[in-house]
């Protein structure tokens, strides 16, 4: 496994919220995705921007997983959701970095600005996968300021490896960004 540099809680006051909401615009490109009553999940959730949207996007029967190695990452996010009052609809994990230790199917996974930073990719990739129910998907998206246009190839090659789909590149402010399916979508006998 090779060492990463892993951003720490307080690097992302450096992108605070009403930035990120203008800038990335994350209700317009998860519209499609989120719908009421699933479940999706927050990998590497950071001080649960993304996580806050998603509670509000699945609404009162959905559920979200915020998912983050750093204790300090996940005691913001909480800290925002009970603010937000969105706590109730949010299972905080705090996982390692290499087990993401959710167990349960989930219809969306979202990991934003953070695969880069994983240093056993092939097994992160595993993992995703094994999380999606049949017909769910999993938005990739990282940062074009800081990972190369060529990483994010290699990192697209290194899901469909692990048995995820592409199956489209959404625009998401700033960032290099890839939609995958779990599933095998090709038709039987094809």
């Amino acid at each position: 496994m090779e060492k990463v540099y892993v951003a720490k809680w307080y690097h992302m006051i450096l992108y605070p919220d009403w930035l990120r909401s203008l800038h990335q615009r994350p209700k317009k490109f998860l519209a499609e995705l989120v719908k009421p009553g699933m479940t999706a999940a927050d990998i590497g959730c950071g001080l649960g921007f993304y996580a806050l949207e998603l509670a509000k996007m699945v609404g009162r029967d959905g559920r979200v997983l915020a998912v983050d190695f750093q204790s300090q990452m996940l005691n913001w996010a909480k800290k925002k959701a009970r603010r937000a009052q969105v706590l109730d609809r949010i299972k905080f994990i705090q996982c390692s970095q290499d087990d993401l230790k959710i167990s349960e199917p989930v219809d969306f996974v979202l990991s934003m600005w953070m695969v880069h930073e994983v240093p056993d990719r092939e097994r992160f990739f595993r993992q995703i996968r094994g999380l999606l129910k049949p017909d769910g998907k999993y938005l990739l998206a990282e940062p074009k300021f800081h990972v190369t246009k060529q990483l994010y190839d290699a990192i697209c090659d290194e899901a469909q490896k692990a048995g995820l789909t592409k199956i489209s590149e959404p625009r998401v402010g700033a960032s290099f960004a890839a939609l995958f399916a779990g599933a095998d979508r090709r038709k039987p006998g094809g």
